[in-house]
C-alpha cells in the first residue's frame, strides 16, 4: 500500500497585535467551517489553522459556540453592506427583482447558509444575548428600504409603509431560504429537475408579490 501523506505542518506561531490575531483566528475558523460542518470542527483545530494557541483562541471568543457565532456574524454584515448598497442603487421596490436577487445571491453563499442553519437549530437561548437580536441587521435593512421609498414615493405613509416593509422583509427571508434549503426535495416532489428557469419564476413571482405588498399596486 502506498505511504499515506503526512499532513501539512501548521503556520509557525509569530507575535501579532489583538486585532489582527483576532482577524486570523476568525480567517481560519472560516476556511474550516467552509469545508465542515460546525460538528466536525473544534477550538483546537482552529488554534491549529490560525498558528496561535488554544489558550489565544479562547482567550479572544470564550467559547467555540461564540466562535462559530463570529465568524456568522462577520459573514453577515458583508453580505449586509452588499444589500444596503444594492437599495441605494435602486428606485426603491420598482426595483424589486433587484432586491430579491441580492438576497438570493447571499444564500447562494454555503458558509452563510451552514451556519445560519446552525445557529437556528443550536440549543443556547434565542433571548437578547442571540446574535440577531444583538445585530438588528433587519431593523438596518428596513430602515434603508423605507428611507428609500419615501424618497421616491413621499406620499406613502410612513407608519404603515414600514409594517409592510418589515412583513415583506420576513416573508422574502423565509421564503428565499426555505427554497434554498429545501429545492432540491420540492422539485423532486413535483416530479421535475431543478432549473435556472423555475429558480428566475420563483424570484420574479416573490419580487411581484412584495412590490405589490409594500407599494400597493
Amino acid at each position: 500500500m502506498p505511504a499515506r501523506r503526512k499532513p501539512p505542518p501548521p503556520p509557525p506561531r509569530r507575535r501579532r497585535d489583538p486585532e489582527t490575531a483576532r482577524a486570523e483566528i476568525l480567517d481560519a475558523a472560516e476556511r474550516l467551517l467552509s469545508a465542515s460542518p460546525p460538528a466536525d470542527v473544534g477550538l483546537k483545530e482552529v488554534a491549529a489553522a490560525a498558528g496561535v494557541s488554544h489558550a489565544l483562541v479562547s482567550h479572544y471568543f470564550g467559547t467555540y459556540t461564540n466562535l462559530v457565532e463570529s465568524v456568522l456574524i462577520r459573514r453577515i454584515r458583508q453580505l449586509r453592506e452588499s444589500a444596503l448598497a444594492k437599495v441605494a442603487a435602486a428606485e426603491g421596490l420598482s426595483d424589486a427583482g433587484a432586491l430579491v436577487d441580492v438576497l438570493f445571491t447571499a444564500l447562494e453563499d454555503p458558509l452563510y447558509v451552514r451556519l445560519s442553519l446552525w445557529a437556528l437549530a443550536s440549543e443556547h437561548p434565542q433571548g437578547a444575548e442571540f446574535f440577531p437580536f444583538r445585530e438588528q441587521g433587519m431593523r438596518i435593512f428596513a430602515d434603508a428600504l423605507a428611507a428609500r421609498i419615501l424618497h421616491d414615493r413621499p406620499d406613502l405613509p410612513p407608519g404603515p409603509l414600514r409594517e409592510r416593509i418589515e412583513q415583506a422583509l420576513v416573508l422574502a427571508n423565509s421564503v428565499a431560504f426555505g427554497y434554498t434549503v429545501g429545492r432540491e426535495a420540492w422539485m423532486g416532489a413535483l416530479g421535475r429537475a431543478p432549473s435556472a428557469a423555475f429558480d428566475a419564476g420563483i424570484r420574479r413571482t416573490l419580487a411581484e408579490i412584495l412590490r405589490t405588498h409594500v407599494l400597493g399596486a
